[in-house]
């Protein structure tokens, strides 16, 4: 069962495991850590995080390093946006939430949490109907952290559904 942490906890589980990388994102798709690849294309990459706000959460990236929309061609974009409404699809069909959430979120301060430096999507089924966008893109009201065989079980699912 996904335990919930303070914010604190949860960026000190996330440095004992990647450090302080200067992008999150890229450890991630280095390898830097364990992850929970759904789907790896050549230049966009879809996994199932570890610490989330909605049990379930799935992530898109551009795999380059890319920190603004004036750094992303159309046509990558086009295939991050076309791997987020994929996911989101998936997530309709596994999950049956009350809604899909699809948010890209970048930071220039360079946070660990929900808002790296380098441009993502995370797609986020709401399963509470009163549940808003600030509910679910803040850590200020904790953080689920999940084991690695919750989101092994987890990732299979979505593997044989994408």
């Amino acid at each position: 069962m996904p335990t919930l942490l303070t914010r604190e906890q949860a960026l000190e589980r996330i440095r004992a495991e990647v450090g302080r990388p200067s992008c999150l994102m890229c450890a991630l798709r280095d390898g830097i850590t364990r992850t929970w690849v759904l789907h790896d294309a050549d230049d966009v990459l879809v996994l199932v995080p570890r610490f989330v706000r909605c049990f379930g959460h799935v992530l898109v990236m551009p795999r380059p390093h890319c920190v603004s929309y004036g750094e992303v061609d159309d046509t990558l974009w086009a295939r991050v946006e076309r791997a987020s409404l994929h996911a989101a699809r998936m997530l309709e069909r596994l999950r049956a939430p009350r809604r899909v959430y699809l948010a890209s979120t970048g930071s220039a301060a360079g946070e660990l949490t929900q808002s790296s430096v380098h441009l993502h999507v995370h797609v986020l089924p709401v399963e509470d109907p009163d549940t808003r966008p600030a509910d679910v893109f803040s850590w200020s009201e904790g953080i689920w952290s999940q084991t690695d065989e919750e989101l092994d079980a987890l990732a299979a699912t979505y593997r044989a559904a994408w």
